[in-house]
């Protein structure tokens, strides 16, 4: 917002450059009065501004006319006063702005939270010939619309397996299998990557988990990846049986998952909070192993069937089938993807 003054319309942003360029019967007349006119506007939708839906946030007119070649259009030769351009003389005929303290909000909210706020922002551009003695006097010559969408994640929580701020460990850290499941949660966004660290936690040598996660790290077992990448858009991540470090029975370890994606000032990486979990020395599955059910059934449900009390308590997951066929993991993720994504959902669980 440095780079604009809103009380002249200068600016040292550059947004926009256009050539304007012929020879055309639509650019001149007989008469030799030629106008262009140019009609812009910008509509913007964005809750956190107040724009709840798609509204017009700032729309004006420009004339062109004595032209002497192509005309160059660029924001950082235009302002409120200007009155040529290269190739032309310009005139701002219309621009109607937002209310004041309608614009001093969204200073504010970008200044404080130094970025633009989530929303759609269209740029539309027409152009159009403004004499009334050649074949396209008023008519539309080229137009340009550019539609622009901004989303940042707001928020990133791990579910299982684990506890989030627990520096120390006791018998009531979770234990797992070898190849554990790993569930978190966030909100959709599809320009959105996704990474996971593992590493192991002995408290003899780490004195909290951030240093344990500092140390090597299982998964990846390539020591110069930070992160091992996740493919696909599931919030549910089995450990690998390749790219990883076999990990060790009765052993501690601490896992993040990190996001990135592009902003408006370039890409930004998020991290959730570090969990701590345990190998368990018995390697049979249980209740703890079988958590990403949660995402299909519901945490309710699925404690009364797997919790203490539960009729399922206790068993183990040997095969798992669609439809008379076998299901694998990934079938399963892309499942439970679409569910959060509404694409489809539970009617009803038995059990047999």
């Amino acid at each position: 917002m440095a780079g604009f003054d809103l009380s002249t319309g200068n600016s040292n942003v550059l947004l926009f450059e256009y050539l304007i360029n012929g020879p055309s019967a639509c650019y001149y007349s007989s008469s030799g009065n030629e106008e262009l006119i140019i009609d812009f506007s910008i509509e913007i939708f964005s809750p956190e501004l107040g724009y709840t839906t798609q509204e017009t946030f700032i729309r004006g007119s420009l004339t062109l006319s004595d032209f002497t070649g192509p005309v160059r259009l660029k924001n950082t030769d235009i302002n409120f006063s200007t009155t040529t351009v290269d190739g032309a003389t310009m005139e701002v005929t219309e621009i109607n702005t937002p209310d004041p303290d309608e614009l001093e909000n969204m200073i504010s909210y970008i200044i404080s939270s130094g970025k633009i706020p989530n929303g759609t922002y269209l740029f539309s551009f027409e152009l159009r010939s403004g004499s009334s003695d050649n074949t396209c006097g008023g008519q539309i010559i080229d137009s340009f619309t550019r539609d622009i969408e901004i989303y940042e994640p707001s928020f990133l929580d791990l579910q299982s397996p684990g506890y989030k701020n627990k520096a120390e460990v006791d018998e009531s850290t979770p234990e797992m299998t070898t190849y554990t499941n790993f569930i978190w949660s966030s909100d959709m966004c599809s320009a959105c990557e996704y990474g996971i660290r593992v590493c192991e936690y002995d408290p003899l040598m780490h004195d909290s988990p951030s240093a344990a996660l500092n140390d090597q790290s299982s998964l990846p077992a390539d020591q110069s990846l930070d992160y091992f990448p996740i493919t696909g858009s599931s919030s549910v991540f089995t450990y690998p049986a390749s790219g990883g470090i076999d990990l060790a029975m009765e052993k501690y370890y601490v896992w993040q998952i990190r996001r990135t994606y592009g902003t408006t000032v370039g890409m930004k990486e998020d991290f959730s909070e570090i969990y701590i979990y345990k190998i368990s020395a018995n390697q049979n599955s249980n209740a703890a192993d079988l958590e990403f059910l949660i995402e299909l059934i519901g945490q309710e449900a699925f404690d009364q069937y797997f919790g203490p009390e539960g009729e399922l308590n206790g068993y183990s997951l040997s095969a798992m089938q669609l439809n008379g066929n076998s299901l694998t993991l990934q079938d399963l993720e892309d499942i439970i993807t679409s569910i959060k994504e509404g694409n489809r959902e539970v009617e009803d669980v038995t059990v047999d």
